[in-house]
């Protein structure tokens, strides 16, 4: 069910109220996810489609940048590491920095600025089009048949990218160490091997579906409530990035200051 945003007087009193709109439209778009999946009512032909989307308009950049990043973390490391002497753990570094930290914000990025975008542009010419309003009136629950497909695939395809990303960054750091640098391959692989753990890449593997799912539950509520006509529907898709981008910080913040507690360091450098 969708509802019309009151205008609220005031900055901080309009992001109170953005704010409690957006948890109150999360708990609900996953209540229904939930209840859709129990009940076996959630459309397979949309998941798919869906999926099949997100992953066609993500995966690409999502692997285009992290190449470079992966890059530019090997030529960082290998200089500090050449500096100080300690060129053998360049391995350590890449798992510690690639695995545990850039694969998943990488995934993020690319959900928040890129299905983000184009799941709310979506959603949002249909509700100026009207067709929301008219699939409500038909009684059809529109998070049941547009958002639960939607988180869903956003999920499934931030769970590949995460695993494609940290492969393709590991890869990129470790060409760079071999045919650049011109270091043995053994150095990098044992300290890769020593202290990169299946912990951390498990734990990227659930950050890159947190982010997805976050930056998808704010990119539908943006597009299932965009008004204004087609400049409605961009400044709808302007502020989702922004929402989504500063919410996937903050998530992962959280979850890396947790998993430091709950998961202590290997060894010491």
């Amino acid at each position: 069910m969708t509802y019309e945003l009151p205008a609220a007087k005031g900055p901080l009193r309009a992001v109170a109220l953005e704010g409690g709109y957006l948890l109150g439209f999360a708990v609900q778009a996953l209540f229904g996810l939930v209840t859709a999946v129990f009940r076996r009512r959630l459309s397979l032909n949309e998941t798919v489609t869906q999926t099949l989307f997100i992953a066609r308009v993500s995966t690409g950049p999502s692997l285009l940048l992290m190449i470079p990043i992966g890059v530019f973390i090997a030529v960082s490391v290998g200089e500090l590491a050449g500096r100080i002497g300690a060129g053998g753990y360049s391995g350590a570094v890449v798992a510690f920095v690639i695995v545990g930290q850039a694969a998943a914000l990488v995934c993020a990025l690319m959900m928040a600025g890129v299905a983000g975008s184009a799941i709310c542009t979506d959603l949002g010419s249909r509700k100026i089009r009207e067709e929301i309003d008219a699939m409500e009136v038909m009684g059809i629950d529109v998070v049941e048949r547009l958002v639960a497909p939607r988180l869903v695939g956003a999920i499934l395809v931030s769970l590949a990218l995460c695993a494609m990303v940290t492969f393709g960054g590991v890869f990129a750091c470790y060409a760079y160490h071999i045919f650049v640098q011109h270091m043995p391959a053994g150095n990098f692989m044992s300290t890769f091997s020593q202290y990169g753990r299946m912990s951390d890449f498990v734990m990227a593997m659930v950050k890159a579906a947190i982010f997805g799912l976050t930056s998808t539950l704010v990119a539908t509520f943006k597009g299932l409530h965009a008004k204004g006509g087609p400049r409605g529907v961009a400044d709808a898709v302007n502020e989702a990035v922004v929402i989504a981008f500063a919410l996937v910080f903050i998530v992962n913040t959280a979850l890396s200051a947790l998993y430091t507690v709950m998961v202590p360091a290997v060894g010491a450098y």
